[in-house]
């Protein structure tokens, strides 16, 4: 015995005579109650008609609905007006909504016409697109209708009114009842509000709901168009990463309204079908991209960058993966990601607040408003919690609204943080410029004062090296008269005086130098050098230094000449003292045999000291390269030296204002010459020139 269906499946009774007898009353007192309750079932449905007197919204209309299910997609409007009518059950819920299911789901309201002069009625849906939607109509004379034919390849062009939403028109004379059944099939939610609307109602309805939805795309599109024109002038990757987000929130809601389907993809229905998968993950993708951008995570938060890049993995996998999971399936799923997705955002900018709260506080602003419209969305797909569609889709656009707005303002919030610290920056690095260049200048000067304090050092060591090589030659000289006076006799007047002679020079020659470098360097003593000597004669002068190294170039087997002068000539004694013992140091050096003169003899220019030596030679090149510091001649196996005397030679002379020169004499040896010029000795408030003395009056060399 057939009892009815419950989802298209039909259920039978068997008799209970094979049951004890206990059994078989209770077997037959509950088939009595199942059959009252199906012959109640149809007086039940009967009676749920919906008076038609102006417009009814979808909370009344969802109260007359009854449903039933398909899940074989076998049924068709003749089974489910003709023998399966009594199978239909009230819908509980104030709209129509059986999850996310593949089966095929038929709606029916019974409806009659109570106003005297309305016969024109608009059945609205509350939902922009179903894969399949059918809406027929039976009449009281039993003839049926089929005002609705949307199949999978249905374009936006084949509804009855070009509207974003499903609205079907409805013909009711006054006082005439009808029944509409509603078949659709989706691979989303199957929610579906209905309202009756009157023509009036309607058109006011439709020209309220394009401003709404214009003025909210408008205000979209202005503050993405004025994120692209910022991407194209600074250039930053915050902007297109903005643009993208904002473009995909965008096109989330047009989707939703029914707006991109009627003005976007038209003729694509396959596409309108699937674009929800592809919106909803760009959405997520996008989402997480600006948040890693504008905290830039991986910086401060690492582990928030990680979930954030696990967040733009998983829906492109979750997109990949409708080649194999039904599509249904990954469109809930999506909801639950995008609602984990926004609340990561949000906790992200949350713990990025506790240290840079000014630099983030749009952002956080921003996304906790997109948290409380992504948690009514979850709660109304995931958990069943009844909100209406047009509450949430208003929810929706206000909070978008709010979310550009506050995302444009954290943006330029952020730029102009971007600014001030690149100011900043600038700043600290001119500074830094300005203290590295201090710090440099400081540095030259340093090491310019160092280069002059080891110029002078080396001046200095050069004079020491200087007055070490005057005295080693007259010390070794005054060495060997000491010893000879030592061993030869004692009434030897003579060799006694020469050796205070060379005392008397020595003496005067180390205090000089030692009141020099004091006066030089230390700037403490106003003594000149030369005070003590300043009454020597140049004939005293010249004899002290041949009486001083005739003993040495005796020892050595040469001959060694001075020819007197007359000329007492004033002249710098240490100065004279110290060229013409180095003049005859080197002579004796580099003399094997023959012998040296020294002498004077007066030039028109003044008055030159002469040393002749028997020696190798000397030509004007190589006297120019040996007057050069550390430079001497170079004779294999000649005397040991530092070839600094004639070095010392010019140096002095040029302080002096001497000239030196090598003096060509013909045949060998060496014969350099000192000119002293009367310049330096002419005092020009007597006008009176030096006494002329006689000239070199020597055997010949």
């Amino acid at each position: 015995m057939v009892l009815g269906y419950q989802y298209g499946c039909r259920h039978s009774v068997r008799p209970a005579s094979a049951f004890p007898l206990t059994a078989a009353l209770i077997a037959r007192a509950a088939l009595a109650l199942l059959l009252l309750f199906a012959l109640a079932r149809p007086a039940l449905t009967q009676d749920r008609v919906l008076d038609l007197s102006g417009p009814v919204d979808f909370e009344q209309v969802g109260g007359h609905i009854d449903y039933l299910i398909d899940p074989g997609h076998a049924l068709g409007i003749e089974d489910v007006a003709g023998p399966l009518a009594g199978d239909f059950r009230p819908v509980e819920t104030e709209v129509a909504d059986f999850n996310y299911t593949d089966a095929m789901i038929w709606l029916r309201l019974k409806v009659a016409n109570r106003s005297e002069e309305a016969s024109d009625w608009r059945l609205y849906f509350h939902e922009n697109f179903k894969q399949i939607f059918h809406v027929y109509v039976m009449e009281e004379d039993g003839g049926i209708v089929h005002p609705l034919a949307l199949e999978l390849d249905s374009p936006f062009t084949a509804r009855p009114v070009a509207f974003p939403e499903v609205v079907v028109p409805l013909s009711i004379p006054p006082g005439a009842t009808a029944t509409v059944f509603t078949q659709y099939w989706t691979e989303g939610s199957t929610n579906l509000p209905l309202s009756v609307e009157t023509v009036e109602s309607f058109t006011a309805i439709s020209a309220h709901k394009s401003a709404k939805n214009f003025t909210f795309y408008g205000m979209m599109l202005v503050m993405i168009a004025a994120a692209m024109l910022a991407m194209l002038l600074i250039r930053h990757p915050i902007f297109p990463a903005y643009v993208a987000y904002a473009s995909s929130t965008l096109l989330y809601l047009m989707h939703s309204d029914g707006a991109a389907f009627q003005y976007l993809w038209p003729g694509f229905p396959l596409f309108n079908s699937y674009a929800s998968v592809v919106i909803g993950a760009s959405y997520v993708i996008f989402g997480a991209l600006f948040a890693r951008l504008f905290l830039d995570t991986s910086a401060y938060h690492p582990w928030i960058d990680k979930v954030l890049v696990a967040l733009i993995v998983v829906p492109i996998l979750m997109v990949a993966s409708t080649l194999m999971v039904e599509t249904r399936i990954i469109k809930k799923m999506l909801i639950l990601v995008a609602f984990l997705g926004v609340a990561v955002f949000t906790v992200a900018g949350l713990v990025a607040a506790r240290r840079r709260f000014k630099r983030v506080r749009f952002f956080v602003f921003a996304w906790l408003g997109a948290t409380i419209s992504a948690g009514m969305m979850t709660g109304r797909h995931w958990f069943g919690v009844e909100i209406s569609q047009e509450f949430q889709y208003d929810s929706m656009r206000v909070v978008m609204i709010f979310d550009a707005v506050m995302m444009g303002l954290a943006i330029v919030d952020r730029y102009s943080q971007l600014r001030a610290e690149k100011q900043f920056a600038l700043q600290s690095s001119l500074d830094h410029a300005r203290r590295n260049l201090d710090m440099t200048e400081r540095l030259r000067e340093l090491e310019s004062r160092y280069d002059l304090a080891v110029q002078t050092t080396a001046r200095r060591d050069r004079e020491l090296t200087g007055t070490i090589h005057d005295l080693r030659q007259p010390l070794h000289a005054l060495r060997l008269a000491v010893h000879g006076a030592i061993s030869g006799k004692p009434d030897d007047k003579k060799g006694y005086s020469d050796i205070n002679d060379s005392f008397d020079y020595l003496e005067t020659l180390v205090s000089g130098h030692l009141d020099e470098a004091a006066a030089r360097y230390n700037d403490i003593s106003g003594r000149k050098a030369g005070d003590d000597a300043a009454e020597m004669s140049l004939d005293d002068i010249l004899s002290g230094i041949h009486e001083m190294f005739l003993p040495d170039t005796q020892s050595k087997g040469l001959r060694f000449d001075y020819v007197p002068t007359s000329s007492d000539v004033p002249v710098e004694p240490l100065a004279v003292m110290r060229i013409v013992t180095n003049l005859i140091s080197n002579a004796i050096k580099y003399t094997g045999e023959g012998r040296i003169l020294l002498g004077v003899r007066h030039r028109e220019n003044g008055i030159r000291i002469e040393v002749h030596d028997t020696g190798p030679g000397l030509d004007e090149g190589a006297f120019r390269d040996v007057c050069r510091h550390s430079v001497r001649i170079a004779e294999e196996n000649g005397p040991d030296g530092h070839g600094l005397g004639l070095a010392i030679v010019t140096e002095l002379a040029a302080a002096h204002g001497y000239e030196v020169a090598v003096l060509d004499r013909g045949g060998g040896g060496t014969s350099i010459g000192v000119l002293v010029p009367y310049a330096r000795q002419i005092n020009p408030s007597h006008g009176h020139h030096p006494p002329a003395g006689p000239g070199i009056q020597g055997p010949a060399l």
